[in-house]
């Protein structure tokens, strides 16, 4: 656990010190003008026996815009039957800005290949620190990507061991999601629900079955929606005090307020 704790804590130096990214000649067609790359790398996404990439693009003065709207193209690259690389996939939408991450800098921690898939990472925060991992794999039969699981992680730096909060959605709960209208934010829903029976139990993570923490809404609480899930809701609640719970709540529990 602390060799884990001390991984997230230095990640953003490992970052900072990395080299420029190396990409072959045929992936200079596909860099769009006006752009950089921020990553490139190569391997068989689809299963098929030949190698692939996933080249990511950025501004090239996004250090200096103080600006969150900023996009980072996405292109998946896919080798075809003639030997060339083709663009399949492009997302405006799945890297998120340098701007992003906070006082902490620039959250892109990178992309990795596997067989028939990949895995975007993000890492950013102040003192409150938080860490993004979305995890895809290929549909054979729709020819897609698909989000498989996303994993949350978030502490406070000062105290990483005690506060370390991590939270797994599954592609049960996300629904289906292909790589191309994936989107790094969901949005915040901000809908009202009212807690219907006598007591319902926070959850960190919105899986079926898994066990609840000690902390609960009452009947008649009304609570914010934040991302709504198949089986769950993720909500946040504030009570007289002014104290405020987040988490997930089963969706069965709650009804909307119109």
């Amino acid at each position: 656990m602390r060799l884990f704790f001390a991984s997230l804590l230095c990640c953003s130096s490992f970052i900072s010190n990395a080299q420029p990214p190396v990409y072959p000649p045929e992936a200079q067609p596909f860099i769009i003008k006006g752009y950089d790359v921020l990553d490139y790398k190569a391997g068989d996404l689809n299963g098929d026996g030949k190698e692939d990439a996933i080249l990511i693009l950025k501004n090239p003065g996004e250090d200096s815009i103080v600006d969150d709207n900023v996009t980072r193209p996405f292109l998946i690259l896919i080798r075809q039957a003639d030997g060339k690389l083709k663009q399949v996939v492009k997302n405006e939408n799945a890297i998120m800005c340098r701007q992003c991450g906070g006082v902490f800098g620039d959250p892109y921690e990178g992309v990795e290949l596997f067989n028939k898939g990949f895995s975007l990472s993000f890492y950013g925060g102040s003192s409150w620190r938080w860490a993004y991992n979305y995890e895809f794999r290929w549909n054979a039969m729709k020819k897609n990507w698909f989000l498989h699981k996303e994993t949350q992680t978030s502490f406070q730096s000062g105290d990483p061991e005690v506060t370390m909060k991590t939270a797994e959605i599954a592609a049960a709960e996300l629904g289906e999601i292909p790589i191309d209208k994936f989107n790094t934010d969901p949005g915040y829903d901000g809908s009202k629900w009212k807690v219907m029976p006598v007591k319902t139990f926070f959850y960190d993570s919105p899986k079926l079955g898994s066990k609840p923490r000690k902390a609960y809404l009452l009947k008649g609480n009304i609570a914010t929606c934040i991302r709504l899930l198949k089986n769950f809701i993720e909500v946040s609640f504030e009570n007289t005090k002014g104290e405020i719970t987040s988490g997930y709540i089963l969706r069965k529990d709650l009804a909307p307020i119109k």
